[in-house]
């Protein structure tokens, strides 16, 4: 029988297609390692040997040792134990230095001191930058920026003072713009602390200070140099400089590892704002993408490097000044060559004046710059600490020694809780302004956790979003006006008393930070912009929506509400409030009347949160308010995955285990596959779902679309799947100190507990033995002492 040419076509294409499909499935069955896993840590390094020659010893603390050069504006940081050294700076010198000593030069051995390498790619600003311990920018009349260090050779004068035993004070004059700057400089035998004094920053250049910089090289890795030929007498080719294997570790969502490598792009550098950007202080009073998906922020004001493996390192953290902080890290490209992170302090940025109503205006700078002081400490790492676990070990220390967390707040008692949160009620519009829609009830939430409870979840904590007549969007964040068809004062006060009796905890969930004109008096409640006009953001896509314009609102009214409702949630038998929007977002008000600074805002919500009268579970809380915060939830697991950033990692949850629980985010929201729960056991998150009784698709019309899948029958089984694997991995470890964590291979993880309790992480699709122990492919296998449990 012949076979015609078109049968062997279609042959022939099937064929191909199920190729292609098998090596698809083969590619994608297999483990491929990303930015969103923890990669195995770089290799050993040949650190660099550093003699003292130049300095002068300021004193020895224990196994610390500091030197100054005061020519190059640098300190030296030697381990007496393990010879490690750090420079605050480059040590670079200035080309016209090189050439001046190599001329003056009288012996060859003279000579050969005399020529240093040349740093190609830094001319003289640069490298008054790369050496200096305090760096400035300024602001020139049409708004140009400009960079003058304290290790600059023109129109700089700096000196060291020595104040008392471990005190020295560097006094930087900037001549040309009649600018001084007091830095102090505290040693010890754990690191540096650098402190700067509000009322010592001098002269009339101060108002045109954008930022102050610190030590931006320390721990740089890269370069490209110039080495001098003493046959010819002259510097010879451009020599790129072995990457010192390393990275940087930046505080953007859990936290992110940027390696250091020869990028062969341009890739742009990191810029981190601590506490998120404040609206009241950008350019513009007004902004466009109000429902746009943001960029996460670092909620704490910490950074740090390792060069290495487990070889040195530092962590750096803000005790003052961390609201108006930026972390910066610049990868390797072809301005400077370098890999270096460091901290920039603002003090004032461009703001558009708008002198009418149809928007017009001009530019300018803040009328007033911002006040503050600065405390930053730079905590220096060795051997097994020089690594992000070491990092985040050293900062925990220091915020429990300072009182700002509380261990102990989570105990190895009962099992490991799930979070449901419930959207009750939104609004959509209406012919005449909103209606409620009404997704869950008051007697839906109590059958829901009966439900569940009798489904296996062994704890279960929640909050009540859209629990008032305006649902989530328009109800009234300081009171409750509630309505039968979500439930009366008498439904949600049994409510909490007969879930209580089952043991579970719930809230009211509130936004106490967003608002609009169908709350409330838009003009008495919202913030203020630096040029006096009200803030505002507006989405001009979703035209559907009730609401398309909102503000934020001033921080005492926040405060105020919070308080109010916090009481009345007591006195209905609340176990708990559950915040946010203030929680994750800093702001200022600059109001004619009662102005508050950003500094004063981080004070005024401390006190709100530890007076009140119930324990208090916030979303993505920022460091300020951990003292105060219960739970923990939406915890991120992710970064932001900017393409620089090579790793991800557990930071803050390492940071944070022990003295409060920490939630997942919602896992609805495609975070339930078994890698999801992996990381979840991983980073030491407990699950968390936001549920509704009827379909989601009822939301559709509100300012809760973003909830598109929410409807418990659909998810019950999926949560008792989810929350059975989390507890019987983490129940085990609960109320146990994490001491370490560590990748075993690609796509394999060993966190460490106290009491010689362990957790194998296996992500990939094979078999791993771990000392004799087969751990399944994705999934998880829990150890006491060496043996599985």
């Amino acid at each position: 029988m012949r076979i015609s040419p078109e049968c062997i076509k279609k042959a022939i294409i099937t064929s191909a297609i199920f190729l292609i499909l098998y090596l698809c499935s083969s590619v994608f069955a297999d483990f491929l390692p990303n930015n969103r896993d923890t990669r195995l840590p770089p290799p050993q390094a040949q650190l660099e040997i550093i003699n003292t020659d130049g300095y002068e010893l300021l004193g020895r603390f224990e196994n610390l040792a500091y030197y100054y050069r005061s020519d190059r504006d640098i300190i030296l940081i030697e381990d007496l134990v393990n010879g490690y050294t750090w420079k605050t700076g480059l040590d670079a010198p200035f080309g016209q230095d090189l050439d001046r000593a190599i001329e003056a030069a009288q012996t060859m051995d003279e000579r050969i001191k005399a020529a240093e390498p040349r740093e190609v790619r830094l001319n003289a600003t640069y490298v008054g930058f790369a050496n200096s311990l305090l760096s400035v920018e300024l602001y020139d009349h049409v708004f140009n920026m400009s960079i003058a260090s304290s290790a600059s050779r023109r129109g700089t004068r700096s000196e060291l003072v020595k104040i008392d035993e471990g005190h020295f004070r560097l006094d930087v004059r900037f001549i040309d713009i009649d600018l001084t700057i007091r830095l102090h400089i505290h040693l010890s035998s754990r690191g540096i602390q650098y402190r700067i004094y509000d009322n010592e920053i001098e002269g009339a250049g101060a108002d045109r200070m954008a930022s102050v910089i610190i030590s931006p090289f320390l721990c740089a890795a890269g370069g490209v140099r110039q080495y001098y030929n003493f046959d010819t007498g002259e510097y010879g080719e451009e020599i790129p400089v072995p990457m010192t294997p390393g990275y940087a570790f930046v505080p953007d969502g859990s936290g992110a590892l940027i390696r250091y490598q020869d990028h062969t792009v341009s890739i742009n550098r990191y810029t981190g704002n601590v506490y998120g950007d404040n609206p009241a202080e950008a350019m513009f009073y007004y902004d466009d993408t109000a429902y746009a998906v943001r960029k996460k922020e670092p909620v704490m004001p910490v950074f740090g490097a390792a060069l290495g493996n487990n070889q040195k390192g530092f962590a750096a953290w803000a005790d003052k000044g961390g609201e108006n902080m930026e972390i910066v890290m610049s990868p390797k490209e072809n301005i400077t060559n370098y890999n270096f992170i460091y901290p920039r302090f603002v003090y004032n940025r461009q703001i558009h004046q708008v002198y009418n109503r149809k928007g017009q205006g001009y530019f300018r700078l803040y009328p007033d710059r911002l006040r503050y002081d600065i405390s930053i400490d730079y905590h220096f790492l060795t051997g097994e600490e020089a690594n992000y676990v070491g990092m985040a070990l050293a900062y925990r220390s220091h915020l429990i020694e300072n009182n700002i967390l509380i261990p102990g707040k989570v105990t190895a008692d009962g099992t490991v809780p799930l979070r449901t949160d419930f959207i009750m009620s939104d609004v959509k519009k209406n012919i005449i302004g909103q209606a409620n829609v009404v997704t869950t009830k008051a007697a839906d939430v109590k059958n829901i956790i009966f439900d569940m409870l009798h489904n296996g979840i062994g704890s279960i904590n929640g909050g009540l979003l859209g629990y008032q007549d305006g649902g989530i969007t328009t109800g009234k964040p300081w009171g409750f006006n509630f309505t039968r068809a979500i439930g009366t004062a008498g439904d949600f006060r049994r409510l909490f008393a007969e879930t209580a009796a089952l043991g579970a905890d719930l809230s009211f969930s509130q936004d106490y930070f967003t608002i609009n004109k169908i709350q409330m008096n838009l003009p008495r409640n919202q913030a203020y912009h630096k040029n006096r006009w009200g803030i505002r953001a507006r989405d001009n896509y979703n035209t559907f929506l009730p609401v398309q314009e909102i503000s934020f609102a001033r921080p005492q009214r926040s405060a105020d509400w919070f308080t109010r409702q916090a009481h009345k949630a007591a006195e209905l038998g609340a176990l708990s409030i559950t915040a946010f929007g203030i929680t994750n977002n800093l702001i200022s008000h600059w109001g004619r009347i009662d102005s508050i600074s950003a500094s004063q805002t981080i004070d005024l919500f401390e006190k709100t949160f530890a007076d009140s009268p119930l324990p208090v579970n916030a979303i993505i809380p920022n460091q300020y308010l951990w003292k105060h915060t219960f739970r923990f939830l939406q915890t991120p697991v992710f970064p932001t995955q900017y393409i620089l950033q090579t790793d991800t990692v557990p930071f803050l949850q390492l940071v944070l285990h022990g003295t409060m629980e920490m939630y997942a985010p919602y896992a609805n929201f495609s975070f339930y596959t078994q890698r999801d729960i992996l990381r979840m056991i991983d980073y030491n998150v407990y699950p968390s779902f936001v549920l509704t009784q009827e379909p989601a698709h009822l939301l559709s019309s509100t300012n809760s679309l973003k909830f598109f899948s929410t409807e418990y029958e659909v998810y019950r089984d999926i949560i008792k799947h989810v929350y059975t694997e989390v507890s019987a991995a983490l129940s085990p470890v609960k109320g146990r100190q994490w001491i370490n964590r560590t990748v075993l291979a690609e796509g394999v993880i060993l966190n460490e507990y106290s009491e010689g309790a362990a957790i194998v992480i296996n992500y990939t699709n094979d078999e791993y033995h771990y000392d004799g122990i087969a751990v399944g492919a994705l999934s998880a296998a829990v150890l006491r002492d060496g043996q599985p449990l």
